[in-house]
């Protein structure tokens, strides 16, 4: 679904409902390559024009299959999230009317790609971590090596507490050699 910058303000007042769903599965794997699957993404909401430009608001639900960062397992992300931002004409160039939280993008060749916007939105939704349901109700990770394991950041701050209070026994007795006190 593709609109000119001129047909969405030719809308009017009466902006365009959006109740759709999409198959954009073959776009994400193409932008981002360790997607394993996509769900159809189910997009509702409305797109229309104003005084400022076009605008976009719109409710996007999907299910990503990711491998999990710490295991490699498939991992299911279920995805909910608002799309609210403006559009502007590649010629403009002035901007003081929008506020400073209003997100402004400029149309490439003042043409709106729905396909691309929901893509994406898609894609900046996507965690760092992604981690398996049963990853992320370990409370104690079970992942250890030769010299090596994996802490939680609780049990990381305890263990630089302890070691921070431990005195190397080898180093105790030059901890009073300055001291003034035998002379």
């Amino acid at each position: 679904m593709k609109w000119s910058y001129k047909q969405l303000q030719q809308l009017g007042d009466e902006p365009l409902q959006i109740n759709e769903t999409f198959d954009l599965e073959k776009n994400l794997k193409a932008r981002r390559n360790d997607i394993l699957s996509v769900a159809p993404v189910a997009v509702k909401g409305v797109i229309g024009a104003d005084r400022l430009g076009a605008y976009s608001q719109l409710q996007v639900k999907t299910k990503v299959t990711l491998p999990s960062t710490r295991s490699l397992n498939p991992a299911e992300l279920k995805l909910s999230f608002l799309i609210n931002e403006n559009y502007v004409e590649a010629s403009r160039t002035d901007f003081s009317e929008f506020s400073k939280q209003d997100l402004v993008l400029v149309l490439d060749n003042d043409l709106l790609d729905l396909e691309k916007v929901i893509t994406d939105n898609i894609l900046l939704q996507i965690p760092m971590q992604v981690l398996t349901d049963s990853e992320k109700i370990a409370t104690d990770p079970a992942l250890a090596g030769r010299d090596w394991q994996v802490l939680s950041e609780d049990q990381l701050s305890k263990q630089r507490e302890d070691s921070d209070q431990k005195i190397d026994p080898r180093m105790e007795k030059l901890a009073h050699f300055f001291d003034d006190s035998k002379e």
